[in-house]
C-alpha cells in the first residue's frame, strides 16, 4: 500500500511521467505471481495445488482491474494536468513538498520489497497475498482519498488563478486609466507646447522686423555720417592744401629771415649757458614757484620748433603765471626722477602748459639740466600738436624745471607717435580754429576710450569739485557727460594733464573716483575761477 502511494505522489507531481510508474507495478505484480507460482511449483508436493492456484487467479483478477482502473484515471489525470501546467509555475514550492513524500514513500517501498523478499523465503505466500489483497484495498482506499485531496487543492487552486485574475484584471484596468490620464496629459502638453512656440515664433517675428528697422536706420545714418565725415575730409584736404600753399610762400619769405634768427639764438643759447650757471649758485634760495617757473620759461625758450620759435618772436612774451601747490599728491619733478632715454612733456613757453616732446639725451646733475632731442611732429600745422606721429629734431640742453611728466609712447625706429590711453586726463582746445592764437581756452576731460584708428577717441567731460582748488569729476557740458573726438579732430587734443585718482578718502567731500589735476597743467583761471568743465 506504500508503494501504491509512493506512486500516487509521483504522479501527482506535474512535471513527471506516471505512465512508466503503472507498467512498473504491473510488472512487478505479474514478476512476484511467477515468483509465487515458481514457489508452488517447487513445493507440490500436496494435493491443494490447484485450488491454490485457483485462489491465486482469483487474487490477481482485482489487481488487474485496478491496474485498469489505474490507467483510465492516469488519462484523465493527464489530460487534467495538461490544462493545468500553465497555473502550475506558482505551486513550486507545494510540488517540492509533494516531492519530499515521493521520496519517502520510495524509501517504504524498499522496505517492504525487503518484507516481501522475506515472505517469501519462509514459504508464507498465502499469507502474503492475503497481505498484499488488504494492501491493495488500502491503496484504492488512499489513492481516492488521495484524488479527493488533489480535487480539493485543485479547486484551491484554481480558486487562486481566479483570484490572481481578477487581481490582474483590476491592476489592469488601473493601468490602463493611468495609460489614459497620461495620453490626456501629453496631449495637453503638446497643445500648450503648440502655443508656446506659436507664441516664441511671434516674438521672434516681431524682434527680427524689430531688428530690421533698426538696421535700416542705422545704415541710413551711417551713411549720412559717412557723406559727411567724406564733406569734411574734402573741405580737410582743401584747406591742407591752401596751407600748403600758404606755407610755401612763408618759408621763401622767411628763408633769409631764418639765418638772421639762427644767429640770434646761438647768441641766445650763450646767454642761457650763462644764466643756468648762475641759477645753479642761487637755487637755494629760491623758494616761491612763480620765481621758478620764471626762471624755466628763460631757460626754454630756445625749446620751440622751427615754426613756434617764429611765432614766440612775432607776438609778445605771455604773462607769467603764479601756480598753486596742489592738495593731496606732490606732482614736481627732482634731478633723481630723470634717466637717459625716457621722452618726457616739457612746458610749452607760449601759456606755460606740458605739450613739447622731448628724449633725455645726458643729465648733468652738477649744472641741474638735460641734454635733450627735441620730437617735431610730422605733419606741420597751425595749431600746437600734441598727438599723432612725431620725429627725432636737433638736440639742446634744458633745465629740468621745465620737464612736467614722462610719456609712454609707441616707437617705431625713429618714428614715435603719441595718443590719449584710457585712464588719462586731457585738455582738449575750445573754438579750433584757422586764427587759434593764445590765449586758449580749454576743456578739460578723462579718457574712457582709448584711440582707435577708425573711431578716434571716447572721452568724459570733468568739472571742478566746490570746496577744492585741483579736485575734478565728471561733469556734464551742454548736458553731455561723454562725446567720441573722431580721427580728424585729434587737433583739439591740447596736452597730456598729470593725475591722480582719489578713492574719497583722502578728506571730507572729496567724490570717490574723483581726479586731482596737477595744478601746473591747469590754466589758472580754471583753477581760480572754477571754469573748464
Amino acid at each position: 500500500m506504500e508503494a501504491d502511494s509512493s506512486n500516487l505522489s509521483r504522479e501527482v507531481t506535474p512535471e513527471q511521467d506516471p505512465a512508466p510508474a503503472t507498467e512498473r507495478d504491473e510488472h512487478q505484480t505479474r514478476k512476484r505471481i511467477r515468483g509465487s507460482d515458481s514457489m508452488v511449483t517447487e513445493g507440490a508436493s500436496s494435493g491443494g495445488l490447484h485450488q491454490l492456484l485457483d485462489q491465486l487467479q482469483v487474487i490477481s483478477s482485482p489487481v488487474l482491474q485496478f491496474t485498469d482502473k489505474w490507467r483510465e484515471i492516469h488519462e484523465e489525470y493527464a489530460t487534467l494536468q495538461s490544462s493545468l501546467k500553465k497555473q502550475a509555475v506558482r505551486l513550486d514550492l507545494k510540488e517540492k513538498s509533494l516531492m519530499e513524500k515521493v521520496v519517502e514513500l520510495e524509501k517504504k517501498e524498499e522496505m517492504l520489497k525487503d518484507v516481501e523478499e522475506r515472505e517469501r523465503k519462509i514459504g508464507l505466500l498465502e499469507n502474503s497475498l492475503e497481505k498484499k489483497a488488504k494492501d491493495n484495498d488500502e491503496r484504492s482506499g488512499e489513492l481516492d482519498k488521495a484524488v479527493n485531496e488533489f480535487e480539493l487543492k485543485r479547486k484551491e487552486w484554481i480558486k487562486q488563478l481566479e483570484d490572481r485574475e481578477k487581481d490582474l484584471r483590476l491592476l489592469d484596468d488601473a493601468i490602463k486609466e493611468k495609460v489614459s490620464d497620461l495620453e490626456k496629459k501629453h496631449e495637453r502638453f503638446e497643445a500648450e507646447q503648440i502655443v508656446k512656440a506659436e507664441e516664441i515664433e511671434l516674438k521672434r517675428k516681431e524682434m527680427l522686423a524689430e531688428v530690421e528697422k533698426k538696421e535700416m536706420i542705422f545704415e541710413v545714418e551711417m551713411k549720412a555720417k559717412a557723406e559727411e565725415m567724406e564733406l569734411k575730409r574734402r573741405e580737410m584736404l582743401a584747406e591742407v592744401e591752401k596751407k600748403e600753399r600758404i606755407f610755401e610762400v612763408e618759408v621763401k619769405a622767411k628763408a633769409e629771415e631764418m639765418k638772421v634768427k639762427e644767429k640770434q639764438l646761438e647768441e641766445k643759447e650763450k646767454e642761457l649757458d650763462l644764466k643756468h650757471r648762475e641759477l645753479e649758485q642761487v637755487m637755494d634760495k629760491l623758494k616761491e614757484r612763480e620765481k621758478e617757473t620764471n626762471s624755466a620759461c628763460l631757460a626754454s625758450a630756445s625749446a620751440l620748433s622751427p615754426q613756434q620759435r617764429d611765432k614766440a618772436c612775432e607776438e609778445e612774451e605771455p604773462e607769467r603765471i603764479k601756480i598753486v601747490d596742489s592738495e593731496f599728491h606732490d606732482f614736481k619733478n627732482t634731478m633723481s626722477s630723470f634717466s637717459v632715454d625716457k621722452i618726457w612733456a616739457l612746458y610749452d613757453p607760449q601759456d606755460e602748459m606740458p605739450r613739447l616732446y622731448a628724449k633725455i639725451k645726458r643729465i648733468n646733475k652738477s649744472r641741474l639740466s638735460l641734454d635733450v632731442t627735441w620730437l617735431d611732429p610730422k605733419d606741420d600745422e597751425s595749431v600746437p600738436i600734441a598727438c599723432g606721429r612725431f620725429t627725432h629734431g636737433r638736440r639742446e640742453t634744458v633745465s629740468y624745471l621745465t620737464f612736467s611728466h614722462e610719456l609712454k609712447p609707441i616707437i617705431h625706429g625713429r618714428n614715435i607717435s603719441v595718443n590719449p590711453k584710457k585712464g588719462e586726463t586731457w585738455a582738449l582746445f575750445k573754438n579750433l580754429g584757422q586764427q587759434h592764437k593764445p590765449p586758449y581756452r580749454y576743456d578739460l576731460v578723462e579718457v574712457v576710450v582709448g584711440f582707435k584708428d577708425r573711431q578716434g577717441v571716447g572721452v568724459a567731460y570733468l568739472g571742478k569739485v566746490e570746496g577744492f582748488v585741483s579736485v575734478f569729476k565728471h561733469s556734464a557740458k551742454d548736458r553731455v557727460v561723454k562725446r567720441v573726438i573722431a580721427p580728424d579732430e585729434m587737433q583739439r587734443f591740447s596736452h597730456r594733464v598729470p593725475s591722480v585718482r582719489l578713492s574719497g578718502d583722502e578728506k571730507e567731500g572729496v567724490p570717490a573716483g574723483s581726479f586731482e589735476l596737477d595744478p601746473a597743467a591747469v590754466p589758472s583761471y580754471i583753477l581760480l575761477g572754477g571754469e573748464g568743465a
